[in-house]
């Protein structure tokens, strides 16, 4: 079965065990392996006048990266490695556009599965990325980029590239298991308030059918010293075959959702500031695949809306890409844009952006 349209944007990523599906072998033996990857991306960006707001048209830095993989087996069916990777701003001309995006040690071994220790890539990504495969928008109403704190919220509240994280996952006929604890994290702001992650708590459980189709669900749990909790779950579907790629997802979200992100003024009647107190999420991807995906068209929706108020962030989406080997061209549109805050004034502006990736 041809997944190329996940190969190159979410596989990789989900297992953090795994170096990029691009990453170049530097050196091997027979007992240790080292590779580099990563890319090189950029958007041109064209967005439509709203209210007082003029259009506007820009070049962009779009998520490029740069990883190292190592791998050694200390015995016979044990691997042990470390993945690091950078995000760094293609664009800039400073020496200070870099952040540290994954950074972990991990051992492997078929029968018994995989340990990872470090930043990486949450057990609640494990559900959430069957609909994060668009090449320039999405992933902006599963939880999983989210999160209280004013600066890397997605890391310290777990659900994206989770910080000072211990998980296992293991995969036995077609079930797919993954828990992750999160340790006491450092300080951080949250509005005018400052608290900390006393631990975190993730998990995720999916099943593989024979015939194209997995489902599952995820579950988040963070606590904090003197708020109240960030909870969230999150439930998805997929399948996919050699020509079709449709995936869903249904999340729910409690003091998750940043009020600064796409949920504008919404205030937390817990008291909790910076994030909404109940937020719905929704996302949707069906992709129809050319040539063993080298050509691609496809559509979906984000869309996020807050339980107490009227503010609502989402939008439709369609796009087309062309894949030949290392790199990806890609256009997408993302139209009917809603941006409404607490009390339902919106702001949204319908966006169209083309694409160049090098994938190395």
């Amino acid at each position: 079965m041809n997944k190329k349209i996940i190969a190159l944007a979410v596989a990789a990523a989900v297992v953090s065990t795994a170096t990029s599906v691009s990453a170049a072998t530097v050196y091997q033996d027979g007992a240790s392996k080292v590779t580099i990857g990563g890319r090189l991306a950029v958007r041109a960006e064209y967005t439509e006048s709203v209210n007082d707001q003029d259009s506007t048209t820009k070049l962009e830095n779009n998520s490029s990266r740069i990883n190292f993989g190592f791998e050694h087996e200390m015995v016979p069916g044990w691997i042990a490695g470390a993945k690091a990777e950078w995000g760094y701003d293609a664009l800039a001309s400073g020496s200070q556009d870099f952040s540290n995006r994954l950074g972990n040690v991990y051992f492997l071994n078929e029968q018994v599965g995989t340990i990872t220790l470090g930043k990486q890539w949450s057990t609640y990504y494990d559900i959430t990325a069957w609909t994060d495969v668009f090449w320039i928008y999405g992933g902006e109403a599963s939880g999983t980029y989210d999160g209280r704190a004013e600066t890397d919220g997605h890391g310290d509240s777990g659900t994206g590239r989770a910080n000072e994280a211990l998980s296992y996952r293991q995969s036995i006929n077609g079930l797919n298991i993954g828990v992750q604890y999160q340790f006491e994290g450092d300080d951080i702001k949250t509005g005018a308030s400052t608290t900390h992650r006393e631990y975190g708590l993730q998990s995720a459980l999916s099943y593989d059918f024979d015939f194209g189709i997995s489902l599952g669900g995820a579950y988040s749990l963070t606590k904090y010293e003197g708020q109240a909790d960030d909870k969230t779950w999150s439930l998805g579907a997929l399948y996919q075959s050699d020509m079709l790629y449709v995936a869903g997802q249904y999340g729910q979200y409690e003091n998750h959702t940043s009020v600064n992100g796409n949920l504008k003024n919404v205030t937390n009647k817990a008291g909790v500031s910076g994030v909404a107190e109940n937020a719905t999420g929704y996302e949707f991807i069906a992709a129809y695949l050319v040539s063993g995906g080298e050509y691609q068209v496809y559509g979906g929706y984000n869309g996020l809306e807050d339980d107490d108020t009227k503010a609502e962030y989402s939008y439709g989406l369609i796009g087309a890409a062309w894949t030949p080997g290392s790199m990806i061209f890609s256009a997408e549109y993302k139209l009917g844009v809603t941006d409404k805050d607490n009390l339902g004034n919106d702001s949204g502006a319908d966006q169209f952006a083309v694409l160049a990736r090098y994938n190395f």
